[in-house]
């Protein structure tokens, strides 16, 4: 017994294999989601934004997710204006559902909160 043997590592290497793709998968989904919060600040810190309906926000929003490629899973659905904790906010949560390997998906869910501007 001097080592590892062929088996040993190229378990190792599998199991190497198996985490660096669930990290560039989960890597690539919260890139996508600061995107999302970063928009809906954005949007949330225009003058007026308060004074706005949900669907002139959304609107904003969706024009935004449109020019940095957001995914397309994010839909109306998963927005709403609402009381927050300060005031007037609007509230996203949704979820990504990624397939992995085989039959096992990576699903992310996501949450975020912006308080609208007078």
């Amino acid at each position: 017994m001097k080592g590892a043997g062929a088996t040993t590592i190229m378990a190792m290497i599998f199991l190497a294999l198996i985490v660096l793709t669930f990290i560039i998968q989960m890597g690539t989904q919260y890139t996508q989601y600061m995107t999302v919060r970063s928009i809906m600040q954005d949007v949330a810190e225009q003058p007026g934004a308060a004074d706005k309906s949900e669907d002139e926000l959304w609107s904003e929003m969706n024009r935004r997710f449109q020019l940095n490629t957001v995914p397309e899973e994010i839909e109306e659905e998963h927005f709403s204006v609402g009381e927050g904790d300060e005031g007037p906010a609007m509230m996203i949560d949704y979820e990504i559902r990624r397939g992995f390997l085989g039959n096992i998906d990576i699903v992310a869910q996501f949450s975020y909160s912006a308080t609208l501007a007078d």
